[in-house]
């Protein structure tokens, strides 16, 4: 039972300008269970490799790397070529896939910080930059030692000033009745729950009036934001990028939100 180094394949999330997008490819190592009837491989030692890649008839040049010490998922990792900044929702640690996810924020020629530094026990469901790439909103809420989940908030991250801003909200899980999704001018973020839709603007979460039809993507960039991309080979890598979807419509009736893809 030797480990083996190996990795996911690579997928690509698109900045706000088609022909810039960060390329993501998680490697781990792996081994044979001691029992085979666990049904899947032993895995640790998970890394993200994270190339920021200028697209050019398909063929790429890399520009900038980073190397990411867990697992990130392309869903979560955004790239935004007016602020030359890059926001990554990755791991913690060895827990592939779970909620044990810390935010690093890439600015540019400036230094990565990571949100949060404290506490530990913060747990971040979604992470999505506002579309001019100054404002980050994040759900988050307290762990226990049971995972049992409290203090549920609504934070707005300025990566420039590293100021953040708190709201409240009374529950979050990750199902599709819940999401948000920013106005395309990044003035509003739009928060959905169950029974209704809120509205953040000017630092205030009011009940909306009006709201988008889709939360499926959260922002008009990344890997949600466009059709299926492809990448084949590598250096250097084919990538087939997809077309950008559209701007969801705004309604004012819940029943006629739609899973949007």
């Amino acid at each position: 039972m030797i480990w083996k180094e190996t990795n996911l394949q690579p997928e690509i999330s698109p900045s706000e300008i088609n022909d810039v997008a960060l390329l993501l490819e998680v490697h781990y190592d792996e081994k044979d269970p001691w029992n085979p009837l666990n049904g899947t491989t032993d895995k640790k030692n998970y890394f993200t490799k994270a190339d920021l890649v200028e697209i050019r008839s398909g063929a790429s040049k890399i520009l900038k790397t980073w190397k990411i010490p867990s697992w990130a998922l392309a869903e979560s990792a955004f790239y935004h070529k007016g602020e030359n900044t890059a926001f990554i929702l990755h791991g913690k640690d060895d827990e592939y896939g779970t909620l044990k996810q810390r935010l690093t924020v890439y600015p540019g020629d400036k230094p990565a910080f990571s949100y949060p530094a404290t506490p530990e026990n913060l747990v971040i469901f979604q992470a999505s930059p506002s579309p001019n790439g100054k404002l980050v909103a994040l759900i988050t809420a307290e762990s226990d030692a049971n995972w049992e989940f409290t203090e549920f908030q609504l934070r707005i991250l300025d990566p420039n000033s590293g100021k953040v801003t708190s709201l409240p909200l009374s529950f979050w899980t990750a199902l599709p009745v819940y999401g948000v999704r920013w106005a395309t001018d990044s003035g509003s973020l739009y928060v959905r729950t169950p029974d209704r839709v809120y509205q953040w603007k000017d630092g205030k979460l009011t009940d909306a009036k009006s709201f988008p039809n889709c939360f499926t993507r959260p922002t008009n960039f990344g890997k949600l934001a466009y059709s299926d991309s492809f990448v084949e080979g590598r250096d250097p890598y084919q990538i087939k990028l997809g077309k950008k979807l559209p701007d969801p419509k705004f309604i004012s009736r819940l029943e006629d939100i739609q899973t949007c893809k």
